[in-house]
C-alpha cells in the first residue's frame, strides 16, 4: 500500500449537500476515506440519501463506512426523512426510560439506518451532566449519575447492534464538568484526576468492550495533562496511556471534528492530523467538507515517505478499520428491512 493509500484510509470526511457535484465526485475519487460522516445537511428523503450512500459506495473503491450522530433531541438528524423523528427525545428523557424500553426503541432506531446504508451511529453520548449546561451536552446526557449513564448507554448499544449498527461512546474522557462548548473554543475541566477516573470515566471503563468505536473529546484535562492548555485528543497520556493501555480499549479511536473552535484557527489540518495520530488516534473526522481532509492526507503521506509516522500504528488502525467492517455489515446487510416498515415498527415501539 502506498502512502497516500494508507493515509487515506486514516480519515473520516463530509459532504456539503445533499448530492454529490461534479467536484465532490472528483474529489472523494482523489480522497479514497475511510468513511463518511452525513448530517442534516446532507438528507432529505429516504430515496435521497440510500442514493447519495449508493453514489458513495460506487467512488469509493475501498469499502467506506458511513455514519451518522443521531442521538435524539436536537441532534437528531433524520428529522427531514421523516417526522416521526422528532418524536426521538433527549438523553435527559430517555433517562426516564426502562433498560428494556431502550434497547426496543434503539433496536428500531437501528434498523431505520441500517434500511438508508448507515454503518455508523455516532452515540451514545456518556458525558455527564455534571456542567452549568453551557457545553453543549446538558439535555444530551443521561444524567449525572454515572450508573444510570452506563445502564441507558448499555440498553441502546444492544439496541443498535442487534440492527447491525456499530456505536461509539463520546466523549472521551468527559465533557461533563466544563463549561464551554468545544464547537467554539477549547473548555477545561475542572475535575481531578480521581474524579475523572471514577465518576467521568466510569461509562468508557464499563462499556468499552461493547464498544466499536470511542470519540475524543476536545477539552483539556489539566489534573492529567497539566495547566499548559492541550486538547484531549492531542493528549498521548489520555488516549493511548488512559484509553488503549490503561482501559485496555481494542477498538477503533476516532477524534472529534478537527475542524472544531477548540483546537485553534491557525493550525492547518495537516498539523490537527498528525498531533491525533501522535496521540493515538485512529480515524480523523472532518465534518464540513472535503478539502480539509484531503490536505491532512496529504501532509500525512508525505510524513510516511519520510520515516516520521508510525507504519505499525497505522497498520493496525486499518485491521480495527476491517473488523467493523466485518462486524457490522450495516446497510449492506440483504437481510434489511425497506424504510417504510422499519419507520412502522420504529412508531409501534416509540409511540405505542
Amino acid at each position: 500500500m502506498d502512502s497516500i493509500d494508507a493515509a487515506s484510509h486514516q480519515i473520516f470526511a463530509g459532504l456539503r449537500g445533499p448530492e454529490l457535484s461534479v467536484s465532490d465526485q472528483r474529489a472523494l475519487s482523489d480522497l479514497q476515506p475511510a468513511g463518511l460522516t452525513l448530517f442534516a445537511r446532507n438528507l432529505r428523503s429516504a430515496a435521497q440519501v440510500r442514493d447519495l450512500i449508493a453514489g458513495i459506495r460506487e467512488i469509493v473503491r475501498q469499502p467506506v463506512l458511513l455514519a451518522i450522530d443521531q442521538e435524539g433531541g436536537k441532534v437528531n438528524r433524520l428529522t427531514q426523512v421523516d417526522s416521526l423523528f422528532e418524536q426521538l427525545p433527549t438523553g435527559r428523557l430517555q433517562a426516564a426510560w426502562t433498560p428494556e424500553r431502550m434497547r426496543q426503541v434503539w433496536t428500531q432506531v437501528g434498523e431505520c439506518l441500517a434500511s438508508l446504508g448507515f454503518d455508523i451511529d455516532f452515540a451514545p453520548v456518556v458525558d455527564l451532566d455534571d456542567g452549568p449546561g453551557t457545553n453543549a451536552i446538558g439535555p444530551r446526557s443521561y444524567g449525572g449519575e454515572p450508573e444510570r449513564v452506563v445502564a441507558q448507554a448499555d440498553a441502546l448499544m444492544k439496541g443498535l447492534a442487534a440492527s447491525g449498527v456499530a456505536a461509539c461512546l463520546k466523549h472521551f474522557p468527559g465533557l461533563g464538568a466544563t463549561e464551554i462548548d468545544t464547537h467554539r473554543a477549547l473548555s477545561t475541566s475542572p475535575a481531578g484526576e480521581e474524579e475523572l477516573w471514577e465518576r467521568h470515566l466510569l461509562p468508557f471503563r464499563q462499556l468499552h468492550e461493547r464498544a466499536a468505536l470511542i470519540m475524543t473529546s476536545h477539552a483539556h484535562y489539566p489534573a492529567v495533562d497539566g495547566p499548559e492548555p492541550l486538547p484531549g485528543t492531542f493528549s498521548p497520556r489520555l488516549v493511548r496511556g488512559w484509553l488503549r493501555e490503561r482501559i485496555g480499549f481494542e477498538g477503533l479511536i476516532v477524534t472529534d471534528d478537527l475542524g472544531m473552535g477548540a483546537l485553534g484557527q491557525t493550525a492547518s489540518p495537516g498539523e490537527k492530523a498528525r498531533r491525533a495520530l501522535d496521540a493515538g488516534a485512529d480515524l480523523l473526522l472532518y465534518c464540513q467538507d472535503l478539502d480539509a481532509p484531503r490536505h491532512a492526507r496529504d501532509v500525512l503521506a508525505q510524513r510516511l515517505l519520510r520515516g516520521e509516522m508510525d507504519d505499525e500504528a497505522m497498520g493496525q488502525a486499518r485491521v480495527r478499520v476491517r473488523s467493523l467492517l466485518a462486524s457490522y455489515p450495516g446497510g449492506r446487510r440483504p437481510q434489511r428491512l425497506p424504510w417504510q416498515e422499519a419507520c412502522v415498527r420504529m412508531r409501534d415501539v416509540l409511540l405505542g
